[in-house]
């Protein structure tokens, strides 16, 4: 059966007050968040029905409460409010994909390592010449390598035709 009575004291800045009871001897604490379904907040002389309830230092407290006459607050269901994990798991999924995305544009449309030096420099290839060379075996170095592909004539040295050459011996 619940306790009844009347709020004698209210702080509404700090959100708590005090019940005095007929049938309990000292005041009775009671928070806002006890009263947190009413459609008012409460006011000093009004009549308060609640569970009486003592904390660990053995203090007396409201627990349950409601104010006479005043109505509850419908409690209604949102249906546009998603929760919490829900919504963080999306943002995940979505930011792993926009990743994904942009590592594939990078791939796809990034130049490669060899269109690097066509992109920002040319190469000097001064030192070499057309020697008759035409297979990796020949070729002392990658760069070497590229000047016969872009130069010479009858080379063996680009088996795939991806413009790479000797890519198992020189140009990794």
């Amino acid at each position: 059966m619940k306790e009844k009575g009347i709020l004698n004291r209210w702080k509404s800045e700090r959100g708590f007050g005090f019940i005095k009871s007929d049938s309990i001897e000292s005041d009775i604490f009671i928070h806002i968040s006890k009263l947190k379904h009413m459609s008012r907040k409460p006011i000093v002389g009004d009549v308060i029905y609640f569970d009486l309830q003592t904390d660990k230092a053995g203090k007396l407290s409201a627990d349950n409460a409601s104010i006479e006459g005043v109505s509850v607050k419908k409690i209604t269901k949102t249906s546009n409010r998603k929760p919490k994990n829900r919504n963080s798991i999306s943002n995940i999924i979505f930011w792993v994909l926009v990743l994904m995305s942009a590592f594939y544009l990078y791939q796809t449309f990034s130049p490669k390592p060899d269109d690097w030096n066509e992109l920002f420099k040319k190469e000097d290839f001064s030192m070499f010449s057309c020697q008759g060379k035409q297979h990796c075996s020949q070729m002392i170095s990658c760069k070497e390598a590229r000047f016969y592909l872009k130069s010479c004539p009858n080379v063996k040295i680009d088996g795939d035709g991806d413009g790479v050459p000797c890519e198992k011996q020189w140009c990794r």
